[in-house]
């Protein structure tokens, strides 16, 4: 093959695998995709830290999605050696990130502290977190992204005194998939998912059963709210009621969901939906399929036998309001009947006494 037509050819080969790459990171929206390859979609921030405390030091890079309020990938280090302190934050994220990565292969950094931080940033970094740090960095609010990542640190350590520094450059997932050295790649991601359904095609559970011969777009994680008082017995519940559901699952999905329901509270918490359910079945747990919208359906898994169930406040609150009408009318009905069988009565006995 001539040198110009396999430039051409592994040109085309490598825009191919970066259309494949953001098609993955944008969820296949073809329009954020082209436009990830040609430069004008940036979707990730990489936020780098460096803090210390006493005689700790520490560093972190976050790839953080503002658009899908996630994190991406992290990555975090702790160590005792001074090391870490000389590493500048404004430098470029691929840099910052490789020296995080050398200073990991010396024998100076603390394995047990850096496990510790990695699991606690990880769990701390929940969607309240991640929406605060968002809009604080859309606004390139530099000082404020520094204050709330001390503050961040400082709590999910328990160090005090922390000093820390934080800068963040705007990226593409383009550039983070084929430059980072610490995130988790497309081809690991993908290799790790067959396995896990090699695992449970080994357990043989139809869960998707319920929902065959129906139009379903997405399948959300979701759990029942409770409401000890006035909510109905979860052995009582059948299919067409209608129940109040948290959403659990932290799929970028799930929150584009609570977007469109305008389900997030001013600080950043995920507020109950409403959902009609569509099957339930009882053996060990109880076992709930519910569609809260056109071919979105939340699975519930329960495991307690004696709860209450929160129902639908909007729709039963209306068709109490109905039946209380019903009922009105019914006994004005009764009423009306009552009084002309006794003027029927009345006269029927005038009529036989005057004879």
């Amino acid at each position: 093959m001539p040198s110009d037509l396999e430039s051409a050819a592994n040109s085309l080969s490598e825009q191919t695998k970066k259309l494949q790459i953001a098609l993955h990171y944008t969820f296949g929206d073809e329009e954020k995709a082209k436009k990830m390859l040609n430069g004008t979609y940036l979707d990730l921030y990489a936020v780098k830290g460096k803090f210390s405390s006493s005689s700790v030091y520490g560093a972190f890079i976050v790839f953080l999605n503002t658009s899908y309020i996630r994190v991406v990938n992290s990555y975090s280090l702790i160590s005792r050696s001074f090391e870490i302190s000389d590493i500048k934050t404004n430098q470029d994220w691929r840099n910052f990130e490789k020296q995080l990565v050398e200073i990991s292969k010396k024998t100076g950094f603390d394995e047990a502290m850096t496990s510790k931080l990695r699991d606690s940033m990880n769990k701390a970094l929940t969607i309240q977190e991640i929406t605060k740090f968002a809009k604080l960095i859309e606004q390139d609010d530099g000082i404020a992204v520094n204050h709330n990542f001390q503050k961040f640190i400082s709590d999910v350590t328990g160090f005090q005194n922390v000093e820390l520094s934080v800068d963040y450059e705007k990226i593409s997932s383009i550039a983070m998939e084929l430059n980072s050295v610490t995130s988790t790649k497309i081809s690991d991601a993908a290799e790790s998912a067959k396995e896990k359904v090699a695992e449970d095609d080994i357990k043989i559970e139809k869960l998707d059963d319920p929902l065959e011969g129906k139009e379903v777009k997405l399948i959300l994680n979701g759990a029942l709210i409770l409401s000890p008082i006035k909510g109905k017995e979860i052995s009582e519940l059948s299919i067409g009621d209608r129940i109040m559901i948290s959403i659990i699952d932290k799929s970028p999905r799930a929150a584009d969901l609570l977007k469109a329901f305008n389900a997030f509270r001013d600080d950043g918490s995920a507020k109950p939906i409403a959902g009609r359910i569509v099957s339930i079945k009882h053996l060990t747990d109880y076992k709930i399929f519910a569609i809260v919208a056109k071919g979105i359906y939340i699975k519930i898994v329960e495991e307690e036998d004696f709860i209450k169930v929160a129902m639908d406040p909007t729709y039963y609150n209306t068709q109490s309001s109905t039946d209380e009408a019903d009922g009105k009318k019914n006994r004005m009905l009764m009423f009306i009947l009552a009084g002309v069988f006794f003027v029927l009565v009345t006269i029927i006995l005038l009529f036989v006494f005057t004879l």
